[in-house]
């Protein structure tokens, strides 16, 4: 059977993140994806990959190769050789800068990283056919790989071995060795070893890591609207909706269970899906909706067909009243017409 194609409805979500509502809220699209009424038993189920969140501690382990079939690039630390055949007082050895130069008589900075030991030497000559009439050089790699003897150095552990433990910030970042800080927000950690390897393999060369979860951060979801207890709720484990209803109670007598919502952040957005649970009650839905760390569900009291039933709904219970929640969402309604 076929899945339905979804509509889509649009609305303005302000999300401030990082555990404090008094903090400036940021401008974030959301998406509010619902399925056609005569198919809302069909509804796409929301993935349940988990994603990295802010204090998860990540074990990357890294495999680091003295051998490539590919051509050598020259990398910052790495030692060159420069010899001029018609002025050799020019040439001498050279240590790669840490942006990737050398420093040339009368030429100044010459790029070479990333260059193979021919490229590097066609530069040099182009750049001395300014000066020098037919210049010859020759340029080889007396010391190289410099970067990965460097790394190797600072992850050996005799009781880790190469390894080592990475953060994730408050903030959504971590740093890696010879990368630097990437964004892991909305990450799984398969997207993340994506991500790292290939930056590792353009960058740096025979380099690879395995990347794990050692430790992850408490872990909270957050049910409001018509149920009969809401708030937050530890989890440790990605929950059903029905098992999140069921820690809040149970629905009200006024709840619309055929229009739940669950909010999830995905990267720089945040996406809302209409979800129906009386369908997965009566066991006609395809799939059960699972809601993940941070997410909330909200159950509404009237079935919500535009963007801006929800957002008005959203708006008067979500900047909640005594709840705590480790990120706070406002709805801006941007419809004229709610009837």
């Amino acid at each position: 059977m076929n899945k339905p194609r979804l509509s889509l409805l649009s609305l303005s979500l302000l999300l401030a993140l990082g555990g404090c509502v008094n903090r400036e809220p940021q401008q974030m699209p959301v998406q509010i994806l619902s399925a056609p009424a005569d198919q809302a038993q069909l509804t796409e189920v929301v993935p349940i990959e988990q994603v990295l969140r802010p204090q998860d501690v990540l074990d990357v382990i890294f495999h680091i190769g003295t051998t490539s079939q590919q051509r050598y690039l020259v990398q910052p630390g790495d030692q060159v050789d420069v010899t001029f055949l018609t002025a050799p007082e020019l040439g001498g050895s050279k240590l790669v800068l840490p942006d990737g130069s050398i420093d040339m008589p009368y030429v100044g900075n010459i790029q070479v990283a990333g260059l193979s030991a021919e490229q590097a030497r066609q530069v040099l000559e182009t750049q001395y056919a300014k000066v020098l009439k037919k210049p010859q050089i020759n340029f080889s790699i007396s010391h190289a790989m410099a970067q990965l003897d460097n790394l190797r150095t600072s992850l050996t552990n005799p009781a880790t071995g190469l390894s080592r433990e990475i953060v994730v910030g408050s903030d959504g970042r971590a740093s890696f060795p010879l990368l630097g800080s990437l964004s892991l927000q909305g990450k799984s950690l398969s997207e993340l070893q994506t991500l790292v390897n290939q930056r590792y393999a353009k960058e740096v060369g025979s380099v690879s890591v395995d990347v794990l979860l050692k430790t992850t951060a408490s872990n909270e979801v957050f049910v409001m609207g018509e149920v009969g207890q809401p708030g937050a709720y530890p989890i440790r484990r990605p929950i059903s909706v029905l098992e999140a209803l069921t820690l809040a109670k149970g629905a009200g007598p006024t709840a619309r269970l055929d229009s739940v919502v669950i909010m999830r952040r995905k990267g720089n957005q945040v996406e809302a899906r209409v979800y129906d649970a009386d369908a997965a009650l009566d066991g006609k839905a395809l799939q059960f909706a699972y809601l993940q760390p941070d997410d909330m569900l909200y159950v509404p009291k009237t079935r919500l067909a535009k963007a801006g039933a929800l957002s008005k709904q959203l708006a008067d219970v979500i900047m909640f009243q005594g709840v705590g929640f480790s990120f706070g969402y406002r709805v801006d309604n941007k419809e004229t017409n709610n009837n």
